[in-house]
């Protein structure tokens, strides 16, 4: 009974505390089987822990490389959708700013068409007017006309160069008619002058004739009057 009262103590692995109660080993004294078989135990479960702990640390690794790959994934497709969007958003700003333009540009060959149409067929009497018109409407509707400025220019000038030589036909023949009508009654005048005058040398002569077949009248008494020419 002494004997396995005193048989020999366990020793803890090495690095590790002794458990409770135990005291410390003897430094020099070799380990026993039954400890190396303890601490073997102990190594394998420290090993299988280490496993465990690491192949955790490496499924968390994988995972949160997967994860990360994930967001990039849907980082990217968010990024694209996000870019096409906006390519799509400037097309369409693109083509209603085309189509703005156009229709301006339209409605500015439009406007100043109107008023090289209306100068075409001016009077003297308006054609000052719509020469003022036509430089405000240039004036306005040149810039929006884009690429058809150039030739609305060349349209106006061509426009106000008819209407000037119009014009100048028109004051022609206004110029003819008035010089026409001033002949004509010129000549009515000097018909009419010519009549007065004949009818009063007419009405001279016929007052003469009177005047003279009056005195000759008196002259004859004296004399018994003129003889009556007998009857045939």
């Amino acid at each position: 009974q002494q004997a396995q009262q005193q048989a020999p103590m366990q020793h803890p692995p090495p690095g590790q505390p002794p458990p409770p109660g135990h005291p410390m080993p003897m430094m020099g004294m070799p380990p026993q089987p039954h400890m190396m078989h303890h601490m073997h135990h102990m190594h394998m479960m420290q090993a299988a822990q280490q496993q465990q702990h690491m192949a955790m640390m490496h499924a968390q690794h994988s995972q949160m490389q997967q994860m990360e790959m994930k967001k990039k994934q849907e980082d990217d497709r968010r990024r694209r959708i996000d870019e096409e969007k906006r390519k799509r958003e400037e097309e369409k700003r693109k083509r209603e700013e085309e189509a703005r333009r156009k229709q301006n540009e339209e409605k500015a060959v439009r406007n100043i068409m109107q008023v090289v149409q209306k100068l075409r067929v001016a009077t003297p009497e308006n054609f000052d007017e719509l020469k003022k018109e036509l430089e405000d409407t240039l004036a306005k509707e040149l810039p929006v006309a884009g690429n058809s400025s150039a030739r609305m220019k060349d349209e106006a000038d061509k426009g106000l160069a008819a209407a000037q030589k119009c014009i100048e036909m028109i004051n022609a023949r206004r110029k003819l008619v008035e010089d026409k009508r001033r002949e004509m009654e010129a000549k009515q005048k000097a018909l009419e002058d010519r009549a007065r005058s004949l009818l009063e040398e007419l009405q001279g002569l016929v007052t003469s004739a009177e005047e003279q077949s009056r005195r000759l009248a008196e002259v004859s008494k004296p004399l018994g009057g003129i003889p009556k020419k007998a009857p045939a």
